[in-house]
Parts: C-alpha cells; structure tokens; sequence
C-alpha cells in the first residue's frame, strides 16, 4: 500500500476508522449497558447474564492475538469486514436467545469477532499514514470508543422505554450493517 500524501483523504481515514471502532463498541458494550433489563425482563438472574461479559472478555482478549497473527497473513481490510459482519449477526441472534447459556456462546462469538477490528484498523494506519498522520489519527480514531459509549449509553433507554431491550441489539446491528456498507465503498476498504 502506499502512503496517503492528501490531507483531505488522511482526514477521510481517520472519520472512516474512528466511525468503524465507534460502531465496534457499540456493537459490544451494549449488552452490559443493558443487562439490569435484560434481567428484569426476561426474568434470568443477573449472575447468569453476566457470564456473557466475562466469556465475551475472554474470546476478545484472545483474539486480539489471533487477529493479529492473522493481520500478517491475511488482507486487513477483509478482516475488519468480516469482524463487522460477525458482530452484526451476534447483535441480531443475541434477541432470539432462550437461556443464558444461549447468550454466553452468542456473546463470546461477538468477543472474538469484536477482535478482528482494532488490530487490522492499526495495521492499516501504519500502511497507508506517514508517521506523523499516523498520530494524529490514532487519536482521532480513539475518539470512537467514547462516542460509542457515550451513545449506547444515551440512547438505550430511549430505545427500551419505546421499544424493547432487544431492540438495542437489534438497532445496534443497523449501525453495523451501515458502517459495513460504507466500507466496501470507501477507497481503502
């Protein structure tokens, strides 16, 4: 790959990963954002619930080391994308899970795929920015994981007083099909 000279596309990869890594956290920490609902509602202890957390935690920290093992092998860019599509489809069968159980095998699935995105994002920055552009948008791109904090945690109870707190996950999973979209049409994408 070679580096982007442009300020206007350095600015345009650093909106695009930071979007990317904001929509990652809202499509993981909005299971324990809401889990005092899910218990209430579905009526499972939180205890139980919260296994999902602790598996998730797990499977992420173990694959941050497979992906980036695999950042070496394989195309970043494809890796980044398959982690998204991954964590949409956990944020969309997390609602229809029966038990528990269910949900920790869901939500560790979700870990590991959230685990495909930050080292594959930095692989890229590292490919595609000059040193000091590289700096610059790591701290533009870590602006994500507030924002996306900041909104699951604003919006979820919107979203549970008009809806449900399925539909956190399922809404979620809509910011994660719009982010994957406009991936594939970006230029490093």
């Amino acid at each position: 790959m070679n580096t982007i000279q442009s300020k206007k596309q350095v600015n345009g990869i650093a909106i695009l990963f930071m979007t990317v890594y904001m929509v990652s956290y809202i499509t993981r920490i909005n299971y324990g954002a809401i889990i005092s609902e899910m218990e209430s509602s579905a009526k499972i202890a939180k205890d139980l619930l919260s296994m999902a957390l602790t598996g998730s935690f797990i499977t992420y920290g173990v694959g941050q080391i497979i992906s980036g093992l695999c950042g070496d092998r394989f195309s970043p860019k494809k890796l980044v994308a398959y982690g998204l599509v991954a964590t949409v489809l956990m944020n969309l069968l997390i609602p229809l899970c029966q038990s528990p159980y269910q949900m920790l095998a869901v939500w560790c699935v979700n870990g590991f795929a959230q685990s495909f995105m930050w080292p594959p994002i930095v692989r890229l920055m590292t490919a595609l920015l000059s040193e000091e552009d590289y700096k610059k948008t790591s701290v533009i791109v870590s602006y994500g994981s507030s924002f996306g904090t900041i909104a699951v945690y604003l919006i979820a109870p919107i979203i549970i007083s008009l809806l449900s707190w399925k539909w956190v996950f399922r809404i979620s999973a809509i910011f994660g099909i719009h982010k994957h979209k406009r991936c594939s049409v970006a230029p490093v994408f």
